[in-house]
């Protein structure tokens, strides 16, 4: 890729940012605080979703859009299929699954999008017992409302560190 192509593609992804970044500063403290509150409300939505041990819970906070893309420790998921048939394994070997979010923290970009990054603290064990991501995972989760609907539009996901 030569030097001037990739300027242009950083072109448009610089004017994105500085409409969000605009349309986010333009928004109030309370609405600010209300969309926060909504991107909190679904990061909790995937502690849930993983609680059910059901697989099509937790997609369905997922976009349709072919635009998903997933990260999982430096493996890309370029598409809810893949996403999906990854995820469908780890699902089917949940035991018991809970947990907690530790220093979340949340970026709004506009009133229908934002990003929420924290340390899930797990609570959870396979089918026969033995505990599961006993150190944790940290995850970022890119948020956009679509057709009304909150929706996870790029997700990246590592293994924490210990709890200190």
């Amino acid at each position: 890729m030569t030097a001037r192509f990739r300027w242009m593609l950083t072109i448009p992804a610089m004017l994105l940012l500085v409409t969000t970044a605009a349309g986010a500063q333009g928004l109030s403290r309370a609405r600010r605080a209300a969309v926060a509150d909504t991107i909190q409300r679904q990061a909790d939505r995937v502690i849930a979703a993983i609680g059910s041990k059901q697989i099509d819970r937790f997609m369905e906070l997922f976009t349709t859009d072919p635009d998903l893309t997933y990260v999982d420790n430096g493996k890309i998921y370029p598409s809810r299929e893949a996403l999906a048939a990854a995820a469908g394994g780890f699902f089917k070997r949940i035991g018991s699954a809970g947990g907690t979010w530790e220093s979340p923290r949340i970026v709004v970009l506009s009133e229908s999008g934002g990003a929420f990054t924290g340390i899930f603290r797990p609570v959870m064990a396979d089918l026969e017992g033995k505990p599961l991501w006993t150190s944790g995972k940290i995850w970022t989760f890119v948020y956009q409302r679509r057709a009304g609907k909150w929706v996870i539009v790029q997700a990246h996901e590592v293994n924490a560190l210990p709890p200190k």
